[in-house]
């Protein structure tokens, strides 16, 4: 505490020599009579070496005078001359304000923003979507709320299972796991049955909660009652419940695909242009002064980005390439036109009857017509047709 005292005071470290022996100790003397204040006093030749507070140093030379001693000034320190040299330096006090004020701004932005644990969401696709909420390079800390902006992410994307934004200095961490199921509120459920999706004949059910109502070889239509919900006890009191189970039946379907034997084809004519920026704390300043190309053309980015020991910094070159396009006119022959059909066929069944459906027979029959192929297939398909219903009182 002394020595900040004396910092903030500011000391002055000078020697004291006298022409003959014994000045110096005489001056010391009647200085200490006098109310001086001396430390760190060490002998130097004939004299000694000590300091003083900087106010009192000027008061010393009048007894210095008296006693026929030479005061020579040798170091001083503290706030006092650190202001001196300031103000004569204007450049590097103002140079110090810029900069406080500099990192105080910084250091209450997010600047780098991150993501970990996707495997199929692009992490191009979930940065924008966080920037759409609010959080991007150079937004304000306080302005951000982790769990509001977590929620949104889960509402935009629901394939995410679990999703949380963890924050930490000028770093925002956006963490989440794919395909997790959400755990089911079993004493939340409601009462429901499970219904039939579409006509068909029963292959096989299998009822994990519930009655079965129909077994296998049955016959039945959209909207029966497969596996009900409502189920007796052995008091004969009947409990609503919610069904589950799984129910695969052998359905007709038709599918449809339509593709024109004339199309129109984007292609590119090979000239390209390129543009750049450079993007530093959430400023953006052009590299390039070329204005973006009108007409057909497609775009491609590229984003290189800088970091430092690992961490990446907020700072990156954006490049955009520049495509020229044309359009021009293909005619298919009938074989490639079917080829077509049949894929988008394919998908259409893929969408339908899902993982664990497949095709078990199925016909089909082309024609052109007004310049379109139009291709029809009829199937016979094994596939679950169980779906969940809710059970309404009245």
């Amino acid at each position: 505490m002394i020595g900040l005292t004396r910092w903030l005071t500011g000391w002055v470290e000078f020697s004291i020599q006298g022409k003959k022996k014994g000045q110096a100790e005489r001056f010391l003397t009647l200085s200490a009579r006098s109310g001086f204040c001396f430390w760190g006093m060490e002998p130097e030749g004939e004299g000694f070496r000590c300091r003083v507070r900087a106010v009192e140093y000027p008061e010393l030379r009048s007894g210095a005078r008296r006693c026929r001693v030479r005061l020579r000034v040798l170091r001083r320190r503290g706030l006092p001359f650190w202001q001196q040299k300031l103000c004569r330096r204007k450049g590097l006090a103002l140079g110090g304000a810029v900069f406080c004020l500099l990192l105080w701004f910084l250091s209450g932005r997010f600047w780098i923003i991150t993501v970990s644990g996707n495997e199929e969401l692009p992490q191009s696709l979930l940065l924008s979507a966080a920037q759409e909420e609010g959080l991007f390079s150079g937004v304000a800390r306080d302005s951000i709320d982790e769990k509001v902006l977590a929620a949104a992410l889960m509402e935009r994307f629901p394939e995410i299972g679990w999703v949380s934004v963890n924050t930490r200095n000028c770093q925002a961490e956006i963490c989440l796991e794919e395909g997790v199921p959400k755990p089911e509120d079993q004493a939340g459920e409601i009462p429901a049955n499970i219904l039939a999706a579409a006509d068909g004949q029963i292959l096989s059910i299998d009822a994990f909660d519930g009655v079965a109502m129909v077994k296998a070889g049955d016959t039945v239509v959209e909207g029966q009652v497969l596996i009900s919900g409502i189920r007796e006890d052995q008091l004969g009191v009947n409990h609503a419940i919610h069904a589950r189970g799984q129910v695969e039946a052998r359905t007709r379907r038709s599918f449809t695909a339509e593709i024109p034997l004339e199309y129109t084809e984007t292609v590119e004519t090979g000239e390209t242009l390129t543009r750049r920026s450079l993007t530093a704390f959430g400023l953006t300043f052009p590299l390039t002064l070329r204005r973006e190309p009108e007409g057909l053309w497609r775009r491609e980015d590229n984003l290189y980005t800088a970091s430092l020991l690992g961490t990446p910094l907020p700072l990156w070159v954006q490049e955009e390439t520049w495509l020229a396009c044309r359009q021009e006119k293909r005619q298919l022959t009938r074989e490639e036109a079917e080829a077509l059909a049949w894929d988008a066929v394919s998908l259409q069944q893929r969408e339908l009857l899902g993982a664990r459906g497949r095709v078990l027979e199925e016909e089909s029959s082309s024609k052109v017509e007004n310049g379109v192929l139009r291709l029809t297939v009829r199937a016979q398909c094994r596939e679950e047709i169980g779906v969940t219903r809710e059970i309404i009182f009245e």
